[in-house]
């Protein structure tokens, strides 16, 4: 199980630097819409479940309704914090399977 707990530990500060990097660029370009989209849901204090799948929702939300506001790097960045997310889902609830 501490396997489950490290990966969860890892995934969560890789989703943390993407973000930031995305921050950072729409900062620079003052992109306002996916900046708002972004600080609706990050930083994430504390990585539990719930924060980690509504920060995806929300990045998601954003690719569908401002998809031409994003480059294709961002896309992609946007993307992998995505996946990772649901990756740290899927430790979460198989942890708590196997704990219970």
């Amino acid at each position: 199980m501490a396997i489950a707990i490290d990966e969860q530990l890892h995934l969560a500060t890789e989703i943390d630097s993407v973000c930031m990097v995305l921050f950072d660029r729409w900062c620079e370009r003052r992109s306002v819409v996916p900046l708002a989209y972004l600080m609706y849901t990050w930083p994430i204090v504390r990585a539990t479940l719930p924060l980690i799948e509504r920060l995806s929702s929300t990045l998601r939300d954003l690719v569908i309704f401002h998809f031409d506001t994003l480059d294709v790097e961002e896309h992609q960045m946007i993307r992998n914090v995505i996946e990772m997310a649901e990756h740290v889902s899927y430790a979460i609830l198989n942890f708590r399977r196997h704990s219970a």
